[in-house]
């Protein structure tokens, strides 16, 4: 298959900042979890779920990063 005229799909600014939005909500829920596991006495969960919510943060950093770099794009 030729790849001219070929495109992969643009996402839109309104796309990164819903995944970001949704990996908001992640982080906010692994801490919650995590902290019903420290009030469980369970710091192998708890752990894990601040892993989870660590991930979930650079998710949400990486999308919004994809919006800035779309702006330098365009001013240029």
């Amino acid at each position: 298959m030729s790849s001219i005229g070929f495109a992969p799909p643009v996402e839109s600014e309104l796309d990164h900042l819903r995944a970001a939005y949704r990996s908001m909500n992640d982080v906010a829920r692994n801490l919650a979890n995590a902290g019903q596991c420290v009030k469980d006495n369970d710091p192998r969960m708890a752990a894990h779920h601040i892993r989870a919510a660590e991930w979930h943060v650079a998710q949400a950093k990486q999308a919004i990063a994809l919006i800035g770099q779309s702006k330098l794009k365009r001013k240029t």
